[in-house]
């Protein structure tokens, strides 16, 4: 389906600017078009300008800030890699961005108008900056500020030491929250004391498209409510798992794998997240082309392998199989929305945990693995070297 088809999202962030701009609660009910808005009231200040544009506007400038957005993250990735800045890198990461829109975490965020793709481009810019740049580590908290996932890279400053980073990216996100406290006192006071605990304004915990930790323990447990203790181990061991991996990538100097496990992180742990959210497998499929490029024989086809099963599991693979189902459907249900419904009630408890456990599953791989195999103090040969023609 075509990517400006949607932008549901996009337009709750703008309608979130028009109730700043208007005076008008933002957590009280929900806002046109019909959905709550969901992030901190700073991210409502963000998305004003966005309130000034019609919504055809908005989608094509949003779509071309996310594409941009994400052929910047690639490019970014690939000079930390080592290549030189010239265009034939940038044709490179402009072909990539391309190959990147059949990830469903890609293809939801362009389609739905969705944040995720600028705020990675932000973080990824900021922290592969060497450790004594100037004001290292705003992008966490500016971004925590907007989407409160961002959190978890404030754990992994401090557990690699990098500590005025940390303290940069804690007082910005302390900014954001003082700054729309005293512009919006009545929505803070809502948000960081009620809405902030409510996920049933994102979504039920069991649908098929909650990716993470949390989508894997309320199917189990379905028809009963998700254990929370259950979900706090997982949460807890993947954590536990995710810093070690990214400890020990950090002191193997390759900073921007550590960055990318913490971002994968990021998308495993909350009690909901969308399959959109897990745009952090881009860096990784950069890091892992980057070690077909550097690799021969067996091992560059291992490294072949294992990319084409990354790009495997992350490819849009459900949501074309159930908006499929939605279409057969069609005809015996008043509207799609209802057929899309019936094609979800149709999933079998094992279609559902399959949907929900292939992206966590693919973090506990990554992470294990750089766990287990980088070698502190042991950085990757660098290399100032072209990238193959497209």
């Amino acid at each position: 389906m075509g990517l400006l088809t949607n932008g549901g999202d996009l337009d709750i962030y703008r309608h979130g600017g028009l109730q700043v701009l208007h005076g008008d609660p933002l957590y009280a009910e929900p806002i046109p078009p019909g959905g709550w808005f969901t992030y901190p009231p700073f991210a409502a200040v963000g998305f004003i300008p966005l309130a000034f544009l019609a919504f055809p506007a908005a989608q094509v400038v949003w779509m071309l800030t996310s594409f941009v957005a994400l052929t910047a993250t690639i490019w970014r990735c690939a000079t930390v890699l080592g290549y030189r800045t010239n265009w034939q890198l940038g044709s490179f990461s402009a072909a990539m961005a391309f190959v990147a829109v059949d990830v469903e975490a890609v293809r939801g965020t362009l389609w739905q108008g969705q944040v995720n793709l600028v705020l990675m481009a932000i973080i990824v810019w900021d922290l592969t900056r060497p450790r004594e740049a100037r004001l290292r580590g705003w992008a966490v908290g500016l971004a925590a500020g907007i989407k409160l996932t961002a959190i978890v890279f404030v754990p992994y400053l401090l557990v690699t030491r990098q500590w005025r980073a940390a303290a940069t990216a804690t007082a910005t996100g302390v900014t954001t929250v003082l700054f729309t406290w005293c512009l919006l006192p009545s929505d803070s006071t809502q948000y960081w004391f009620h809405a902030v605990f409510d996920t049933d304004r994102i979504g039920p915990l069991t649908h098929p498209g909650n990716f993470s930790i949390g989508g894997i323990v309320a199917t189990l447990s379905d028809p009963a409510p998700m254990p929370t203790l259950w979900w706090l181990l997982g949460v807890a061991t993947a954590a536990l798992l995710g810093y070690c991996a990214a400890y020990r990538a950090e002191r193997a100097m390759q900073s921007l794998l550590a960055i990318t496990v913490v971002g994968l992180l990021s998308c495993a742990v909350p009690p909901l997240a969308w399959g959109h959210h897990w745009v952090w497998v881009v860096p990784l499929l950069v890091i892992t082309v980057d070690r077909i490029f550097r690799s021969a024989g067996r091992i560059r086809w291992g490294w072949v392998a294992g990319t084409a099963v990354i790009y495997l599991v992350v490819f849009m693979w459900f949501n074309a199989w159930l908006y499929r189902e939605a279409q057969r459907l069609n005809g015996a249900y008043p509207t799609y929305v209802d057929a899309l419904d019936a094609a979800i009630g149709q999933m079998s408890r094992v279609d559902k945990l399959l949907a929900v456990g292939t992206h966590p599953l693919l973090f506990i791989c990554v992470a294990l693995s750089v766990a287990v195999a980088a070698k502190p103090r042991q950085p990757l040969v660098p290399a100032a070297k072209d990238p193959p023609a497209d």
